[in-house]
């Protein structure tokens, strides 16, 4: 499915910020993570000043960091993010507590926090049900008799968040963005993306094995005996290849224009007669669903053919599967540790599983984003810290809009509609103005799945219920008190929730440089997704529709390959490439990102010098150190070959090295020229904004 959201993302590693006395890890041993340090300042102690910074400038900024610190066994990766992520756990766990303890009436958000809280920490309760937890929807699964009979508990299985066969999702039209409208999407398949189903790599084979285990493991734990349940993953393994193979890679998903296909009831149906799409839409609670996005046509031939090209046991046993692979993570032990062998342990090389509370409040934190955002910006989040962040958009923002007119390559008809695409972005900081409504949302204090499967449920309801109303533009698609930000090209807005408004990334009380170089460089990054290969191909009011010159187009997708040809030639390990192609938008965002707040920056002293420190840096530098710090961050082998395989965000080193070599303002601050490890040739370096 093509991401709308382009989000700083998950692999960015926190702001660091510059200032003296600044807390330091705990002495005695490397850093395990256990005790997340609270970061104001820059991280001095993290640096490693024996490197040069000509040369490497990532290990100079992080060097010392990086030695000292070992990735704890829980964790596919470590570093400052992670550990600022670890405290924010904390305190959502102790909102968490505090709902469970206060007796509050029902109905009432606290009492929906508190009792799914308490279920979820039930484990006795939940090793005792074990596998009865989704008997009722075995049982159904075991009466399907013809493939008439799949498509209403399809249907259900998708309102309730498992994925047999495809994707189903409500968002706004992204030709109409005045509309929402229903989203089909290939789907149906359980490894991280088409290559993994094809790839004649030794370790692609050896997951692909491991994953035929994971399947075998699910279904003997659900009572079938060995040989059964080898035969059964074999043949599921089998037919989600054959989805596969109709699939689009991660790589052409991110073409808005070639996943946009819009139809109706009438067209579904002739791509995939066998299945019974009038049917599937009324079991959904949908009368009549309108015109429909079918991502991607071919896939849904495919699927077609399938669903008569197999038994009715064959399916019968993928829907079996594929019920237990979505439920394994909240069942009891065993399947839960068979689902950390495979999605965790095998493809990022955690490990040791996390303890229950960090798994129940990472998972609950997203399944009751909203509820609990609104309790956690009551405790957490500064109105100061908005003001200084307001002020930190409305500068970088004013810069691109001057960038903007005076690029010599775009022509003055473009430029009009990019400086106006700038004035209507619509920042949003901290937290909505309005907070959801959880009404009907019932959680009850006995039953955890029964909570899990109506969380999954209310979210899809949300959304279908949008259907035939007016978008709602003051909606937030991520919880406050998520450390992450996205731009969403389709409303055409930046967004910065709370959790990300904290040091190391931001601190409201530390000077203006520091914060540029953290926070300023994610407002600048989700700022230029508005204008990188995808969120350009959208218009000021968030339609996919073409508003560049056929010239300008062509100046642009120049301009963007020498970023590609940069990126592609970065090894990241033995033989192990970045895609420059998957990961282009993000190092756009990345390099010009950094630029707009760099600029920002300057023009927020108003002509004045920038105060001066004493930690031996210069205001440029220590700009420069602090952005060079959001990224430290240590990767095992199996976490790094499946981003590199899978996330459009280049590893943290290369966002270091890749941002900081096209710009000179970094090669003035310190002295880079040619021949020194971080320098670029001038025809190298990614003009763009």
């Amino acid at each position: 499915m093509i991401q709308k959201f382009r989000k700083l993302g998950i692999f960015f590693v926190a702001a660091g910020t510059i200032v003296a006395g600044c807390n330091k890890p705990a002495e005695g041993g490397p850093t395990t993570g256990t005790t997340p340090t609270e970061y104001h300042g820059l991280l001095l102690e993290n640096m490693d000043t024996t490197v040069n910074p000509k040369d490497d400038f990532y290990r100079y900024a992080n060097g010392a960091y990086l030695k000292r610190t070992e990735i704890p066994a829980e964790e596919s990766r470590w570093g400052v993010f992670a550990e600022l992520t670890e405290r924010n756990t904390g305190r959502i766990k102790g909102i968490f507590e505090e709902c469970s303890k206060a007796g509050a009436a029902k109905g009432t958000i606290d009492q929906k926090i508190g009792d799914y809280y308490k279920t979820a920490m039930d484990s006795a309760a939940i090793e005792k049900l074990g596998v009865k937890a989704v008997q009722s929807d075995l049982d159904k699964i075991a009466a399907i008799t013809t493939v008439a009979d799949v498509v209403p508990l399809v249907a259900s299985m998708h309102r309730r968040g498992m994925g047999p066969f495809f994707g189903t999702y409500v968002d706004q039209d992204a030709k109409n963005s005045e509309r929402y409208i229903l989203s089909l999407n290939q789907g149906g398949t359980g490894l991280p993306e088409k290559d993994y189903y094809f790839s004649k790599s030794p370790d692609k084979e050896n997951i692909r094995k491991q994953y035929v285990g994971f399947l075998s493991k699910l279904l003997q734990l659900s009572g079938e005996d060995s040989t059964q349940a080898n035969a059964h993953a074999a043949k599921c393994l089998e037919i989600e290849t054959k989805l596969a193979a109709k699939s689009l890679a991660n790589v052409e998903l991110r073409d808005p224009d070639a996943n946009y296909h819009l139809m109706q009831l009438d067209g579904l149906t002739k791509l995939a007669p066998q299945f019974g799409w009038k049917e599937y839409f009324a079991a959904l609670g949908m009368a009549e669903p309108g015109d429909i996005n079918v991502g991607q046509p071919a896939f849904f031939t495919e699927f077609g053919k399938l669903l008569t090209a197999y038994s009715i046991d064959d399916w019968k046993n993928y829907l079996k599967i594929n019920l237990l692979n979505g439920a394994a993570s909240d069942l009891s032990n065993d399947f839960v540790m068979a689902n950390f062998e495979f999605y965790d342990k095998t493809l990022t090389g955690a490990e040791k599983m996390k303890v229950r509370w960090k798994r129940v409040v990472e998972g609950g934190s997203w399944g009751l984003g909203f509820a609990l955002g609104q309790k956690y910006t009551e405790k957490y989040f500064s109105a100061n810290a908005k003001k200084i962040a307001l002020e930190m958009v409305d500068n970088i923002l004013a810069v691109m809009k001057d960038r903007l007119s005076k690029l010599e390559w775009m022509s003055d008809e473009t430029k009009k509609q990019a400086i106006h695409k700038v004035e209507t972005i619509l920042p949003k900081i901290g937290y909505p103005d309005t907070w959801r409504d959880y009404s009907k949302l019932e959680i009850v204090g006995d039953d955890y799945m029964k909570n899990i499967f109506a969380i999954r449920e209310f979210g899809f309801q949300f959304r279908l219920d949008k259907i035939g109303k007016p978008v709602d533009k003051t909606e937030w698609g991520m919880p406050p008190q998520v450390v992450n930000a996205y731009y969403n090209p389709s409303k055409n807005e930046i967004v910065f929730p709370a959790g990300i408004l904290q040091a190391p990334f931001f601190d409201e009380h530390v000077d203006a440089a520091l914060n540029y170089g953290g926070f300023g460089a994610v407002i600048g990054h989700e700022l230029i997704h508005a204008f990188d290969d995808e969120g350009s191909k959208f218009d000021a009011e968030g339609n996919l529709k073409s508003w560049w010159t056929e010239d300008d187009r062509k100046n642009f997708e120049e301009r963007a390959q020498v970023v590609k040809r940069q990126y592609d030639a970065y090894e990241v390990a033995d033989s192990l490439f970045i895609n420059g192609q998957l990961t282009l938008g993000e190092n756009i965002a990345d390099i010009h990102g950094l630029q707009m707040s760099y600029w920002a920056w300057k023009r927020s002293l108003e002509g004045k010098e920038a105060p001066k420190s004493q930690d031996g840096f210069t205001p440029d530098q220590r700009f420069f150190v602090s952005y060079g710090q959001i990224w430290s961050s240590l990767m095992r082998p199996e976490s790094l070959r499946l981003m590199v395989a899978t996330n459009p965000h280049s590893p943290a080193e290369f966002r270091v090295k890749g941002t900081l070599s096209n710009f000179p303002a970094f090669y003035e601050a310190f002295g880079v020229k040619e021949g020194d490890g971080m320098y670029r040739a001038d025809a190298e370096r990614s003009a763009i904004w």
